[in-house]
This record gives structure tokens, sequence and C-alpha cells, in this order.
């Protein structure tokens, strides 16, 4: 499992670089280094671990029995990832005086595709993919641990690690025991799909309140069907979950981990 956990190290340093560069340059090509730095670390990731015999195609499938264990979970887990967003941005603001800003156009169908489907399609893939089959056979809750660990450093930004754990922990735990990376790409495009909307039309004031309203009156509604079905969720996490099983800290982690904090305040300087 150490070698995975390193290997998964390099490609998501990689992915870090080439984030990097491309916010360091401009037009067509910034476009080309940011898709690229999805697609390099995750074929060097499955070419290191070629040998493998791992299960593939039940990774990319949703049936009936995975969507009724998925949908309930979307709208409270929009609602906690807004709220430690909220939270977060509140204290960072009290600490600093700054302010979290993110530009996402005027257009609401390109910031969809842009700011929404393409992160939640290509990060699952990188951040959700790869632990499940590199660590999942191992450790399944190492592989959640590592999953969420990762990325929320590779955001590098204080504004967005704290809920980008938490998010983590959620959507590889719903992978887990779906067996499946599918949900999380949902749950994830939802959640920035309902953040982009709320940044398009920040000047229209009645459009926040509804949203929020919505998400609440669905965030109530599905927790009272998680609790009628409390028996059936808890079940499925024994069932998914193996009791002992540990997660290794490697020195490369703690490089990687460092370097990406160290990125994440400066930010703020």
């Amino acid at each position: 499992m150490k070698k995975k956990l390193n290997i998964l190290t390099v490609s998501y340093l990689l992915f870090l670089i080439l984030l990097f560069l491309s916010g360091s340059t401009f037009g067509i090509l910034s476009e080309v280094i940011y898709l690229l730095a999805f697609v390099l670390p995750f074929a060097l990731a499955l070419y290191r671990t070629r040998e493998e015999r791992v299960p593939r195609a039940s990774y990319l499938t949703l049936n009936s029995e995975k969507t009724s264990f998925t949908l309930p979970i979307i709208a409270p887990t929009v609602s906690v990832v807004m709220l430690i967003s909220f939270l977060t941005s509140l204290l960072i603001f009290a600490l600093t005086g700054k302010g979290n800003t993110v530009d996402v156009g005027d257009s609401f169908f390109a910031a969809l595709l842009s700011h929404a489907l393409l992160p939640a399609v290509l990060e699952e893939m990188l951040f959700r993919y790869l632990p499940m089959r590199l660590l999942a056979q191992h450790s399944k809750r190492g592989a959640v641990i590592a999953s969420a660990f990762f990325f929320a450093l590779v955001h590098h930004d204080l504004y967005t690690i704290p809920y980008s754990f938490i998010a983590g922990v959620i959507f590889m735990t719903v992978d887990i025991v779906t067996d499946s990376v599918i949900p999380s790409v949902i749950i994830h495009f939802i959640n920035n799909a309902v953040s982009v909307g709320l940044l398009i039309y920040a000047s229209n004031s009645a459009f926040a309140p509804i949203i929020y309203i919505i998400l609440g009156i669905l965030t109530i509604i599905s927790l009272c069907f998680i609790f009628v079905r409390k028996k059936s969720y808890l079940e499925k996490l024994s069932l998914s979950f193996d009791k002992g099983e540990g997660f290794k800290i490697t020195t490369e982690m703690l490089i990687f981990a460092g370097l990406t904090l160290s990125l994440a305040v400066l930010s703020l300087i």
C-alpha cells in the first residue's frame, strides 16, 4: 500500500504543478495545460500500477440500488459543504480581512460546463477512481482518508481545504459503499452547479434565498428518509468497511502536504 500511496503522491504533485502552470498562462495554452493536469497524472498512476488485476467496469456503473442509496445523500452533502465553506470564509476574513472571490464569467451555461461539469468528472476520476482502484482492495478506510487528504490539499487554498476534505470523505465513502464513482460525480456536479448559480446570479436578491430554501427543504426531507432507513444505511456502511484497517503516512505525503499548505498560506499574503 505504501508504494501506491507514493504513486498517488507523485501523481497529485504533478497535478498541482500543471494546475499552477495553467493559471500562469493564458488563452488556449492555459486550457490545454488545465486538461493535461488531469489526464497526465491519471495516466501516470494507471501506468505505474498496470500489473494490478482490479475490476474496472463496476466502478463506472450505476444501478437502481446504488441510485436509491445516493439520492438522499445529495442535498445534505451540498448543505454541509456550503456551510463549512461559509464558516471558513468568515473565519479567514476575520483573521486577515481578505474575502474569497471566484470569477466564473457571465454565462451560466459556460460556467456550468467549465466550473461544474468538467471539474466533477475530471476530479472524481483522479481523486476517487484512482484511490478506489489502487487502495480500496487493501484498506477502504485508508482509501477514504487518502482521497480526502489529497483532494483537500491539491486545492492549496485555505478557503477550500476544510470543505474539500469533508466533501472528499463523503464522496469516497458513498463510492466505496456503492462500488462506483458515478455517485460522487453526480453529487460533485450538483454541488458545483449550485455554487455557480449563486455566483452568476449574486446580483439577484431573490435567487439566493430561493436556492437556500429549496436546499433546506430537500435536506430535511432527505434526512428524514435516511433516518427512517437508518438500519439499511448502517448495514451497508458496516459491510463496506472492515474493522482494523489502517492508513500509513509516508515521507512523500508529508513533503506534499508541506508544499501545498505553504502555497495556501502564501495565497493570503
